[in-house]
């Protein structure tokens, strides 16, 4: 049988939908990840059984899957936002660096141990630091996930990713020129892989500084843009021969980068997100070839053992160096287990080398067999694995709106070192602008607000608590807030004359008002806790700040607005 012919791209579309759909609500019915069940009823279709569709399916339906791809990778660069990320990038690239130093060495070792083969072990220890990013972030939507854990998370695969392009393309240069000529070529590798690099950043950086200024003087609406903006990235990349994937992963970390109005944009097209990831998803599952684990071989179990161990106990390593909150180091390494999209253009683009076609056909064929093989392991595993460590770290269900949106590991100073009351309100007003991101109002402003409430009446409560707070003239897209521990504690002029350990700073635009005394109110009650007080005036780091504030029954005071 040849398969289901795939002439009609929009039939083919469907038939993956109609089928791949109800795939994922009946997996997620059984206990199971939606996009493990768009996997399987993709190999349910494909020429592994049934053969719906045969192996044109993915050619004629590639259009579909470089986009899908190219919109999945512009969302996880988003998360790559400093203003979010400001005070956790030595635990998300102590993480990251860990993971992949462990992944590329142990698997480039073993496949050496068998092969015998420098060039094989190299260039498979580079496409195994890959994790990939559709899968991690189905999941993470799929179960309303949010939290540290998930914070981190996607800011490491999004570092992986670009890790992982930059070690292959100076592997592969080097690769090249030495079965060319017999010799190194440290330095030409370099300047190849730079290169590549540097085409990349400059697509994704001007394409996004282009969406984000039509957006700004309302010319073109974000759904529409973003769209737009993906397509020409993908298009600049593949005609400069740059990695489409890393240039759309720039252009999210552009938009991620451009304040709270250029953030906004890397979600424009969350309403087309469920058809456009089921399709990709259940696509996936028809690529998948059950016949490669017939030749998986000692080279495959090598890889997959390897591949394993390298990112379990590099995330292990990278979470004792990064640190100390034992929930994120226990769960990170199975979490970056998938392998999937970035892989398969790896092994695509060594195929459609020439060059290392002609020079070593035997070792592209190897590579080849191993790494779609294993693909097919990691993507019926990775997902449930993703889901266990996000249910086993606390996260699942928390990705909704809550009355106190700013107690957040960004929002957090500490230590707040500060001369006095007065110095302490203008560092944290500096803090305030810079974390949420404000264009519209001057930190010179935001202090005059305060200080003005401030010297009419103390907003010291007592028991070393301090509210100061300011309604803006400002509109603003929600109430905004900061949080500043002071373990040397600071004279407040407080009722009961004690020293103020907690500064807690809120900033509420006009529209918000009502719900201003709502906010306050919950500030109060959290930090009325004498527990939590103790506890956050020993914390180390911020994170270590919001794990105390959100492992305690945080929904007393920071509840749910939708329960």
């Amino acid at each position: 049988m040849n398969g289901f012919n795939t002439d009609n791209p929009i039939l083919a579309l469907s038939i993956l939908f109609v089928v791949g759909y109800p795939a994922g609500l009946l997996a997620r019915k059984i206990g199971i990840p939606k996009v493990t069940g768009n996997i399987l009823a993709g190999v349910l279709l494909g020429p592994s059984l049934f053969m719906v569709f045969d192996d044109s399916a993915a050619k004629t339906l590639k259009p579909l899957t470089v986009f899908a791809m190219g919109m999945i990778t512009c969302v996880v660069g988003g998360h790559l936002s400093y203003r979010r990320l400001h005070n956790a990038l030595k635990r998300i690239g102590s993480f990251a660096i860990a993971e992949v130093a462990m992944t590329f060495t142990l698997v480039a070792s073993g496949i050496y141990w068998f092969t015998e083969s420098l060039p094989t072990a190299l260039l498979m220890g580079a496409i195994a630091t890959e994790t990939a990013p559709a899968t991690v972030l189905a999941v993470v939507r799929e179960e309303k996930a949010k939290g540290l854990l998930i914070k981190t998370l996607l800011a490491v695969v999004a570092l992986d990713n670009v890790l992982c392009i930059l070690i292959f393309s100076l592997i592969k240069a080097q690769v090249t020129h030495f079965l060319a000529s017999g010799e190194m070529a440290i330095l030409t590798a370099m300047v190849v892989a730079c290169k590549g690099l540097l085409f990349s950043i400059l697509i994704g950086s001007g394409v996004g500084a282009l969406l984000v200024y039509l957006v700004r003087k309302k010319k073109i609406e974000p759904f529409s843009g973003l769209f737009m903006a993906i397509l020409l990235s993908i298009s600049a990349a593949e005609i400069l021969h740059a990695s489409p994937l890393l240039t759309s992963l720039t252009l999210g970390i552009f938009l991620g980068n451009s304040g709270r109005d250029g953030e906004s944009l890397v979600t424009s097209l969350e309403s087309l997100e469920p058809v456009l990831m089921t399709c990709f998803f259940t696509l996936a599952g028809v690529d998948i070839h059950l016949d490669s684990l017939g030749k998986f071989g000692a080279i495959g179990a090598a890889y997959l053992v390897a591949r394993f161990v390298g990112k379990v106990s590099g995330g292990a390593i990278g979470g004792f160096l990064g640190t100390d909150i034992a929930r994120i180091r226990s769960n990170i390494g199975p979490a970056l287990l998938s392998h999937a999209g970035l892989a398969i253009g790896l092994v695509v683009l060594l195929q459609g080398d020439p060059d290392l076609a002609a020079a070593n056909p035997k070792m592209i064929e190897d590579i080849t067999n191993v790494v779609l093989a294993s693909i097919v392991i990691f993507e019926i595993l990775g997902p449930p694995l993703v889901r266990r460590s996000v249910t086993r770290a606390g996260e699942a269900g928390k990705d909704r709106e809550r009355i106190v949106k700013f107690i957040q590991e960004e929002y957090i100073v500490t230590p707040l070192e500060a001369e006095d009351k007065w110095d302490a309100i203008r560092q944290l007003a500096a803090f305030l602008i810079k974390t949420h991101g404000i264009k519209d109002l001057t930190v010179e402003d935001l202090i005059e607000s305060i200080e003005e409430r401030e010297k009419s009446i103390s907003t010291a409560m007592g028991s070393g608590v301090a509210i100061p707070h300011a309604k803006l003239p400002a509109s603003g897209p929600d109430i905004m807030g900061v949080m500043g521990i002071c373990p040397a504690g600071i004279d407040f002029d407080a009722p009961d004359h004690r020293p103020v350990h907690y500064i807690i700073m809120i900033a509420t635009p006009k529209e918000h008002q009502d719900r201003h005394l709502q906010v306050m109110a919950a500030v109060a009650r959290m930090i009325s806790n004498a527990d939590i007080r103790a506890k956050l005036l020993t914390a180390q780091t911020p994170a270590e700040v919001y794990e105390v504030i959100e492992v305690e029954p945080s929904e007393n005071y920071n509840y749910f607005l939708e329960d």
